[in-house]
């Protein structure tokens, strides 16, 4: 229910404090006793003792990213033993000694853990996804409440084909572009539809948001955990906002990684990119931007290709070479008025609430 998720993300946004981050070279220790949902499973106080967590031990695989979503599908689901993620990296990343309860509590967890392409979040209306999109596509800004970073805009008006766009770039980005364009790859729309779980709230997907932050953030072991709390947010946020996902499988069918994209007003929004550590080496990004500005190219009434703010100034200018300008006052020339827009407008069988 909505209660039980909220009741869920309260309580797992407690993990989004400087204690999660790894101070020792050595180790973190993590006092488990203090956390309400260890105290509902934790030995006798008189038998508990620190958890230690070596920098060793804090290395992603794939079994990490399982145990991980393991533990956040039954928080989301209403176990409140659950609700500390701080308790599941303790229970994920940390030695146990014998007869330890946590070993026990995370096995539970992989017991019901869904299949790699199983929905699991939220049937949540239309309505609720274009209202939960408004934050990330920086409506603070045109509605005057705040200002936020600048947003990398591409105008499309006078570009009647992405091969001219192509010509207008750099030789280096050409080439770049067409080795994006040799990869083996295929390419899946996906719309994300009201009253049922979003296409991209599955295991496969929670791994490309994973090992994108970890890859992002993480430059030595003491910083994974900051990281992958921060892919628990990303990952909660993006499934519950409207728009569409461009999915990347390899040969196998694999989900190598996503794009999830809005369209509103007059402006077609990259609004997030997420990759697994493989599809980093396969230029998947440079490959998502070209059909981006190709397909704003080809949609009536699109003027407007818009990349966000970047995270770093290294990020800006590599899509300042493909044509983004970062614009302060994106706003001005982003025109965002209007309702969100689906191909053939609303996906089929949608209500607007």
């Amino acid at each position: 229910t909505d209660a039980k998720m909220a009741h869920a993300l309260v309580a797992l946004s407690l993990a989004y404090t400087p204690a999660l981050v790894v101070r020792s070279a050595a180790s973190q220790h993590v006092a488990a006793s203090h956390h309400f949902a260890a105290r509902r499973c934790a030995a006798p106080r008189g038998q508990q003792r620190s958890i230690s967590i070596s920098t060793e031990k804090l290395q992603l695989g794939d079994g990490q990213v399982e145990q991980l979503f393991a533990w956040l599908n039954m928080a989301f689901s209403g176990e409140g033993r659950y609700n500390d993620l701080m308790l599941g990296f303790t229970c994920i990343f940390a030695d146990h000694p014998p007869g330890s309860p946590y070993p026990l509590l995370l096995a539970d967890a992989m017991a019901r853990l869904p299949g790699e392409e199983e929905r699991v979040g939220e049937a949540t209306s239309l309505r609720q996804r274009e209202r939960g999109s408004l934050g990330a596509m920086g409506a603070g800004q045109w509605t005057g409440q705040f200002r936020t970073r600048p947003h990398a805009l591409l105008d499309v008006r006078g570009l009647s084909s992405v091969e001219e766009w192509e010509k207008s770039l750099p030789r280096g980005c050409r080439r770049t572009l067409a080795k994006a364009m040799d990869q083996s790859f295929t390419v899946f729309g996906k719309p994300i539809r009201g009253g049922e779980p979003a296409p991209h709230s599955t295991l496969a997907h929670f791994r490309c948001v994973a090992e994108h932050e970890v890859r992002l953030l993480a430059d030595t072991p003491t910083e994974v955990l900051d990281a992958l709390s921060q892919a628990v947010g990303r990952y909660v946020g993006c499934t519950s906002q409207a728009g569409e996902i461009r999915e990347y499988r390899d040969a196998d069918g694999k989900v190598l990684a996503f794009a999830h994209e809005a369209t509103k007003g007059r402006v077609m929004r990259g609004q997030w990119f997420y990759s697994t550590d493989e599809a980093a080496k396969n230029y998947v990004w440079f490959h998502s931007v070209r059909d981006l500005v190709r397909r704003a190219i080809e949609a009536e009434g699109v003027d407007m290709v818009d990349l966000g703010p970047s995270g770093t100034d290294a990020f800006s200018k590599l899509k300042s070479k493909y044509g983004f300008a970062s614009v302060d006052d994106w706003h001005t020339v982003a025109d965002y008025r209007g309702p969100f827009r689906y191909d053939g407008g609303r996906p089929a069988g949608e209500p607007g609430g």
